[in-house]
């Protein structure tokens, strides 16, 4: 099949043979670059997605897609009596927040959980989790994987860069697409250095059923996927309180309805504030407001977003039985400003600069808890 050829069928009824659209994503892919490709990828990967989505299609256009990188791919191991969650979103929401979901991950982890926070520097928001980690100081791309699996072990938090995993594909894809597209539904979540036994994925889109069941195809063993929207045109790659929450997640290929519902009912059982999670035009200043929360200086519904994110990650851990009692002991973390204390310690261990960190602290009052200057520690292994 021709990469045009492909691009055509992409408008027909019929289903397209998953091989016919693996060679086709091939073929698309090794165009050379300009104009024609980015508009044949494009429009193949949008009408993947408007199609249904049929997940024997996307599942063969992601399949091509990592094809490009994967059999240059390391994986490393948690320990053996650890649950790590790989934790990670498709972005490209068209409802732009602070920096919860990183947040949430430091609450989680200061609760129990042993969070691997996947991410890459933002392509539509003024932050992602990488410029998160960036701006307060921490180190992770000179952290080889093995040692930031450590870190993670140590301090229930580690951060895994995704953005030199696909080189390859990136070449040929980075840059150029700013809204959801098939794709979406699996490809950040697949790219993890670690081997986790759980994840979950935020995709603002509401097709979370059929991401989930695509991730677990693509071996994924226990993954939930989570998605959260107002009105019809506002999705967000996170939960956000007082919104409609979808989730779906599949462990060892069955669904989990309860669990879903459960999610469901947390999200409901919180008031919509969307301005408190409304991310700001200046970076640091969506930084400092995910800080602020984590110190335990923020009032705001801001507080209950990231509580509700961390509770999904501390049941996904079973650090936690239930997303009620999880919210709880997430608010408690979150009013005690314990979750600065895992920051700063994640900062401490990768080897990073404390004084950027105490400099964000600053913006939040001048008598805001001091950051040691210290050195690097050293994670057990």
């Amino acid at each position: 099949m021709t990469a045009p050829l492909l691009a055509h069928r992409i408008n027909s009824p019929a289903d397209i043979p998953p091989q016919d659209v693996h060679d086709g994503i091939t073929r698309i892919l090794a165009l050379p670059e300009g104009h024609t490709r980015d508009v044949m990828l494009g429009s193949v990967l949008t009408g993947l997605l408007l199609r249904g989505p049929r997940l024997e299609e996307v599942e063969a256009a992601v399949r091509a897609s990592t094809a490009l990188d994967r059999s240059g791919w390391d994986f490393h191991q948690p320990p053996a009596d650890m649950r790590f969650v790989g934790y990670t979103g498709s972005g490209k929401k068209t409802f732009k927040t602070i920096n919860l979901s990183t947040a949430a991950a430091l609450v989680a982890a200061t609760g129990g959980a042993h969070v691997a926070k996947l991410g890459s520097r933002s392509a539509s928001s003024k932050t992602g989790s990488r410029d998160f980690i960036d701006l307060v100081g921490a180190t992770s791309d000179t952290v080889p994987h093995q040692e930031m699996v450590d870190i993670t072990a140590e301090v229930g938090f580690g951060f895994f860069s995704i953005e030199n995993r696909v080189p390859e594909f990136d070449r040929r894809y980075g840059g150029r697409f700013q809204a959801v597209h098939a794709l979406s539904l699996a490809f950040p979540a697949l790219l993890s250095p670690v081997a986790c036994p759980a994840y979950v994925y935020g995709l603002s889109h509401p097709a979370v059923g059929a991401s989930a069941r695509l991730l677990s195809r693509l071996g994924l063993p226990d993954v939930t996927v989570v998605s959260s929207s107002v009105g019809n045109a506002v999705q967000v790659d996170e939960l956000i309180p007082g919104s409609t929450v979808r989730a779906c997640r599949i462990n060892a290929g069955d669904e989990d309805l309860a669990f879903n519902d459960e999610v469901r009912r947390g999200a409901v059982s919180m008031p919509q504030d969307l301005m408190s999670v409304t991310q700001y035009e200046d970076p640091r200043e969506n930084v400092t407001a995910a800080i602020r929360v984590l110190a335990g200086r923020d009032a705001s519904e801001a507080r209950k977003a990231i509580a509700l994110n961390a509770a999904l990650l501390m049941v996904m851990s079973e650090a936690t039985p239930t997303i009620r009692s999880g919210i709880d002991k997430a608010l408690t973390i979150i009013d005690a400003g314990a979750g600065l204390d895992t920051l700063q310690r994640f900062v401490r261990l990768t080897g990073g600069a404390p004084r950027q960190l105490h400099s964000l602290l600053q913006r939040i009052s001048p008598t805001a808890v001091l950051v040691s200057p210290g050195v690097k520690e050293v994670a057990p292994c």
